[in-house]
């Protein structure tokens, strides 16, 4: 996959901003139904607990998975929102980035949005300046 048909996927899909975001995706691809901790997910996925409550919310909000709000268990059940990995975008995208050499190039164009801005074209993203990437 050109690093241009990376580009064009992830500006389809518009919520992976993140590395997490796409570890995070990988993981529920595999694991579809899961109940964990937050910080069994951080350490599973490889980074910081900030970060992965951070692209949690992200996914959530984009509607690519939902999770139980029982706040008398510190556990939650994570459930990829059906639907949202078959055909289109994120099947390819997944596909793709299920390799070593995949999930790669993908993290480099998300590290290359991050430090262009949200347009891509060079403008500071003041929310992204603060935060520390992951290179998994």
């Amino acid at each position: 996959m050109t690093p241009k048909r990376i580009e064009d996927l992830l500006d389809r899909i518009g919520c992976l901003r993140h590395p997490c975001d796409l570890d995070l995706v990988l993981f529920f691809s595999r694991h579809p139904r899961a109940y964990l901790l937050t910080e069994r997910l951080a350490q599973y996925v490889g980074y910081e607990v900030p970060q992965v409550e951070q692209s949690l919310e992200t996914l959530t909000t984009a509607g690519l998975l939902r999770r139980s709000s029982d706040s008398t268990h510190p556990a939650r059940l994570y459930v990829l929102t059906p639907g949202s990995t078959l055909g289109g975008w994120l099947s390819s995208l997944l596909r793709f980035a299920v390799t070593r050499k995949g999930r790669l190039a993908v993290i480099h164009a998300l590290k290359q949005r991050q430090s262009s801005g949200p347009s891509g074209r060079g403008e500071p993203d003041p929310s992204r300046a603060l935060k520390q990437s992951h290179g998994g």
